[in-house]
């Protein structure tokens, strides 16, 4: 039976990371910028590793698995991410792994989520991380309900005949322009080791502790926050013109030609022109005109995604 208004969308272009034996709670206390003792509370976290000096190698959502933990990231930088990892390590008890291909990673997104799980067993909850009989569903609490499904590959059976059947499928480009909407910044390639935890809006996110011990970057990291100001942080924008920018794609002010931010994502938004999340000044001048660096696209409209 069909679900008006439901989208299943297919999200292999994110990786798996499995990370697991007796140390690895501690291993990632020390690596990571977030508590991960908070995902007793929260179920998942949107989290990052940093370079000695504060940038961003990749983010992450992070969750618990029974014995282990997993990592959703880019593809992109899945290997890239193992490697750093891996050569912290030493003597600690800590197994980690590229788990992509034992895992499928399936999205829904519309108001009728909770009809689709139903039929295949299971109940969107109020929990932001459940699981059940190899399935973890991360679910994003959104005003229209959203989740990601991390199922096994022996899980899947009739269960992805009963999503297709269902649902109507969404693309990729869908699915990442509900998280830009939603305020939620991926790092990619092209951004890897430009952006600070607070440029992102970790720090709001439940992804960056000030509380807990070391981890690296964490000096540099710590510095800002006590004794710095953060100059720059993240913006939902939107923008005019046929070509969507790229991560790394500069903003400037169309009269002095002056950089104020960077792209973090865009995609093409229905409704006409693009959707972007960008790292930009706090200090905006707001009545300058704004554009894409080197190009006639405008910017429309910048928003600060601060909470209040």
């Amino acid at each position: 039976m069909s679900e008006p208004g439901v989208q299943y969308f297919d999200l292999s272009h994110f990786g798996l990371v499995r990370i697991s034996g007796a140390d690895a709670d501690g291993f990632l206390q020390n690596q990571i910028t977030a508590d991960i003792y908070r995902l007793n509370d929260q179920g998942w976290l949107l989290a990052a590793w940093c370079l000695p000096n504060g940038r961003i190698v990749s983010d992450f959502i992070l969750f618990p698995v029974r014995d282990h933990f997993m990592l959703v990231l880019p593809s992109m930088l899945k290997d890239k991410i193992i490697n750093k990892l891996r050569m912290y390590i030493l003597r600690s008890k800590v197994t980690i792994e590229d788990a992509s291909d034992d895992y499928a990673i399936i999205g829904l997104q519309g108001p009728h989520i909770d009809n689709v799980l139903q039929d295949i067993n299971l109940s969107l909850k109020n929990e932001s991380l459940f699981s059940f009989d190899g399935i973890s569903v991360i679910n994003y609490r959104e005003t229209i309900p959203r989740i990601m499904m991390v199922m096994e590959m022996e899980k899947l059976g009739s269960r992805m005949n009963r999503i297709f059947m269902a649902c109507k499928e969404g693309d990729r480009s869908g699915w990442s322009l509900l998280d830009i909407k939603a305020g939620l910044p991926w790092v990619t390639d092209p951004t890897s080791e430009k952006f600070l935890p607070q440029m992102l809006n970790l720090d709001q996110a439940g992804g960056l502790s000030f509380e807990k011990g070391c981890y690296p970057g964490q000096e540099v990291i710590a510095r800002l926050h006590y004794r710095g100001e953060v100059k720059q942080r993240l913006y939902l924008g939107a923008g005019t013109g046929e070509a969507t920018p790229g991560p790394g794609d500069d903003l400037e002010y169309a009269e002095s030609g002056r950089l104020f931010g960077s792209i973090v994502d865009a995609e093409p938004d229905p409704a006409g022109g693009f959707a972007f999340l960008a790292v930009a000044d706090v200090k905006l001048e707001q009545q300058a005109e704004k554009r894409l660096r080197g190009s006639e696209s405008a910017i429309t409209g910048l928003q600060s995604l601060l909470k209040s």
